[in-house]
């Protein structure tokens, strides 16, 4: 390539962002987290903190997601934050609260394969 000719850009992901994304995503509470922000847009500690226990339980999880006030500083203090610098939501640690960023479509396309992954694999426990 010539010294003054410039990179093409190309579309999708860099390789730092996949590896943030799969980083990220590594964690099963973020996973649902994810999985339910994409249903639902935003929501409160609390009710984050319902459906971690919640699906935990609901997949035999045994860990300390079952339990509640555990899992509510564990969301907080690493989860949320973890979600929160990759750029997948906004975590407002005042108000407590949630929000799905907006996504470029390819973070999102890696995002949905990823918990789809996810998913399959829990459906085929049972």
């Amino acid at each position: 390539m010539d010294q003054h000719e410039q990179p093409v850009e190309t579309p999708g992901l860099s390789s730092k962002r996949l590896d943030t994304l799969l980083r990220t995503l590594a964690a099963e509470p973020r996973r649902m987290i994810y999985t339910y922000l994409t249903e639902h847009d935003s929501a409160s500690i609390a009710e984050l903190t319902d459906v971690v226990v919640g699906w935990s339980s609901a997949r035999a999880r045994d860990t300390d997601a079952c339990n509640w006030d555990d899992t509510r500083t564990s969301l907080h203090h690493r989860h949320l934050p973890v979600l929160d610098d990759a750029g997948v939501i906004s975590y407002d640690a005042a108000q407590r609260t949630a929000t799905l960023a907006s996504l470029s479509p390819s973070t999102a396309e890696v995002l949905a394969t990823i918990t789809d992954l996810d998913t399959a694999e829990t459906d085929h426990e049972d």
